[in-house]
């Protein structure tokens, strides 16, 4: 039953002002209860795109810095960005869930109550909820532009990269994938060019000294 059949048939102006209180504290009630966790929603994807570009930078790091701290720094700190997105998809396709109980309230009540075509209609307006489901299902691919979808899409993203950060970090260390440019590649060939010509110059240098110290040992 509609609030328009109750105040309808409530003569007291009391009761229509009781099922009046009632209807609203139903709609607040609902609304704060949407509110609260579509909120909590956004904040947590802020937070984790906030929080992914630091996880990132420290694997870099942590690689760069391989011979000195090893590569076990890098890999458990991929393995804990990897391991971050799936807590934080989790946390978000429950707080979808519990949007939707919420969600299902308020178009109930924008139907029966606050949208009604038996009190002050609108045209053909059903509430912003009601009207935007509605016109969303006419939309093509309306599935992949939704914002679960979106979001959902991002948070395994994130996970498949580090996941492959873990992969080429234990193909690094085992041997199998050599991540060295090509300048530093020549830049270290050269060093170790330099190196041995510098080792041969400095023992045919010892030899000739040791010759002019001692000429007869050298002419035997």
């Amino acid at each position: 039953m509609s609030l328009t059949e109750i105040l309808s048939r409530a003569p007291p102006s009391e009761d229509a002002r009781a099922a009046m209180e009632f209807e609203k504290m139903r709609f607040e009630l609902s609304w704060r209860h949407f509110d609260f966790h579509a909120r909590q929603r956004t904040q947590l994807f802020h937070f984790f795109i906030i929080l992914t570009p630091f996880i990132f930078g420290g694997c870099f790091y942590l690689f760069r810095e391989q011979t000195a701290v090893g590569f076990v720094p890098a890999i458990i700190d991929a393995s804990a960005g990897a391991f971050l997105a799936l807590i934080f998809f989790g946390l978000d396709r429950r707080n979808k869930q519990l949007i939707t109980v919420s969600e299902q309230a308020i178009k109930l009540l924008e139907k029966d109550f606050l949208f009604t075509s038996g009190f002050r209609p609108l045209s053909k307006f059903e509430g912003p909820m009601n009207t935007e489901e509605r016109e969303t299902a006419t939309r093509r691919l309306h599935h992949f532009r939704s914002y679960s979808f979106l979001v959902g899409a991002v948070y395994w993203l994130v996970f498949f990269t580090f996941v492959g950060l873990v992969a080429g970090l234990l193909l690094v260390r085992a041997g199998y994938l050599d991540l060295t440019l090509p300048s530093d590649r020549i830049r270290g060939e050269r060093v170790g060019w330099i190196s041995e010509t510098y080792s041969a110059g400095h023992l045919r240098l010892a030899g000739g000294l040791h010759f002019l110290a001692n000429p007869l040992t050298g002419c035997t």
